[in-house]
């Protein structure tokens, strides 16, 4: 049983990394099924066997990448721009293993928020980030009016995203540095 349950996760996998490596050639658009498979060297009735649809398969992918990105930075739910030295390292720890995770993902992340990735994804993003700072910010009483708070936390989250973003683009710094950087946004975003 664990045996077909790891094929099944490498089958998945390798359509998954035939998707994303076909994205970096052509439009997602024009990428056709027939075509996932015969990167992956698996054929079209194994892909049905897994999904209905490529759509189906980009929003189990974007799924999984932001749960991974929630799952690496938990303490971040907590934050606090006054918080001990202690803590504040713990925060710039779980940046950084979110920079990693972006950095060994970039092929994925890049084309996900690129102009011919899907929209979808960089709202889940600003959502997941957005939903947290809220989170924070009525926690530590530093809210306004419920419109001035929504406007903070998109403009904020959408930043952040787009920091990232950025940083991927121009590949000119460490997954620490921009890690570091970030948590300095975060500090200034919650005083």
């Amino acid at each position: 049983m664990a045996e077909n349950t790891e094929k099944r996760k490498r089958t998945r996998q390798k359509l998954a990394d035939a998707l994303v490596e076909l994205c970096g050639e052509k439009n997602y658009y024009d990428i056709t099924v027939w075509d996932i498979c015969q990167r992956a060297g698996v054929y079209r009735s194994t892909f049905y066997r897994y999904y209905d649809t490529k759509d189906e398969m980009l929003r189990e992918i974007e799924h999984e990448y932001v749960r991974m990105t929630q799952s690496l930075t938990k303490s971040l739910n907590d934050f606090r721009a006054d918080a001990p030295p202690e803590k504040m390292e713990l925060f710039r720890k779980e940046l950084t293993a979110d920079m990693e995770y972006h950095r060994q993902n970039e092929k994925l992340c890049r084309f996900l928020l690129s102009p011919a990735g899907d929209l979808y994804f960089y709202q889940k993003l600003v959502e997941s980030l957005g939903s947290t700072a809220r989170n924070n910010l009525l926690k530590n009483g530093k809210h306004h009016s419920g419109q001035k708070t929504d406007y903070m936390v998109t403009y904020f989250a959408a930043g952040f995203v787009a920091v990232i973003q950025e940083w991927l683009l121009r590949n000119d710094c460490t997954p620490e540095d921009i890690a570091s950087f970030l948590l300095d946004m975060l500090c200034r975003f919650y005083r």
